[in-house]
């Protein structure tokens, strides 16, 4: 009877340092914003959902890589990215602005009697 007792003294013990090894594991996966701060351990990360293959598809740690990678590639989104406009034709005139009539003060210009 006392090693019945024993064994499963022993089992419950297992079961529950198990437990409280994944609960820790489990507090110590990094933010997104630590990834962000550490680039190496970004990395690391990157690398380990890379060897799960599609299992890092459910995998939550795989996610907030993603996110952190994410972050750091396209910023945070705050600001919009607004160019200047593109001018295809520089030397064509720009139909928004009024054409500008020829001075008077300009001389005509001369015509010659054509060849031959």
């Amino acid at each position: 009877m006392k090693t019945r007792t024993l064994v499963a003294a022993v089992a419950a013990a297992a079961v529950v340092t198990a437990g409280s090894i994944a609960l820790l594991a489990r507090a110590a996966d990094p933010t997104v914003e630590q990834l962000l701060a550490d680039h190496a351990l970004l990395r690391r990360e990157l690398d380990r959902c890379r060897d799960l293959g599609m299992k890092a598809v459910d995998d939550p740690r795989c996610k907030v890589a993603d996110e952190a990678e994410r972050r750091r590639f396209m910023g945070n989104g705050a600001g919009q990215y607004n160019p200047p406009p593109v001018q295809l034709f520089p030397n064509m005139p720009d139909k928004s602005v009024p054409a500008q009539q020829p001075s008077q003060t300009a001389p005509p210009p001369k015509t010659e009697p054509p060849h031959g």
